[in-house]
């Protein structure tokens, strides 16, 4: 976890490296947090929705669509 306080804004960043859906590793900085908190959920966040595992549960694959495809809650229906 790389979090870092920008003295002249005020603010906090982030900068971590990740490894893509096509094994190449790339670096991202994310800045403006007003907490510390919030840089370090936003990098967790972050690398858990980028990882190219295919072996991630059917859960966490569920919410890594519905985060991208804008669908705000997943409904299910029972068959009887």
């Amino acid at each position: 976890m790389s979090v870092y306080k920008d003295e002249q804004r005020g603010t906090w960043y982030c900068m971590f490296r990740y490894k893509d859906w096509t094994g190449r590793q790339k670096q991202k900085c994310k800045r403006g947090f007003k907490t510390k908190r919030e840089a370090k959920e936003y990098e967790e966040q972050f690398i858990h929705t980028t990882e190219a595992d295919m072996n991630m549960k059917l859960g966490a694959f569920v919410e890594i669509y519905c985060l991208y495809n804008g669908v705000k809650t997943l409904a299910l229906r029972r068959n009887l």
